[in-house]
């Protein structure tokens, strides 16, 4: 997913293996750039078509493989939905995004 903040447009992507419950190894990484074609590069200036993608979002305590996301703005917040996965199934996810420091975070 691609969208707008300040001077910058981000590209959301989701990395690695998908749909393997618990052995999912999915991960959140974005790019971003001043032009909607690109290129996109992470924080560390890599294009993302090159291996670059500034890792936001992956496995942490019982979240397993979060990636699927959809990202959008209501009220002036930013929000990252996305699924992951639990050791009884699959949940969605619903994260505020900040971008004070000119990269998405989710908190």
């Amino acid at each position: 997913v691609i969208i707008k903040n300040g001077s910058y447009y981000y590209l959301f992507t989701s990395w690695d293996t998908c749909c393997a419950g618990l052995s999912s190894t999915y991960n959140i990484r974005v790019g971003r750039s001043t032009s909607v074609k690109g290129p996109y590069v992470d924080q560390a200036g890599v294009n993302l078509t090159s291996g670059g993608g500034t890792l936001i979002l992956s496995t942490h305590g019982s979240i397993v493989g979060p990636g699927g996301q959809s990202v959008f703005q209501t009220g002036g917040v930013w929000y990252l939905v996305y699924h992951y996965y639990v050791s009884n199934g699959s949940n969605l996810g619903i994260n505020r995004l900040d971008f004070s420091n000119g990269w998405p975070r989710p908190y």
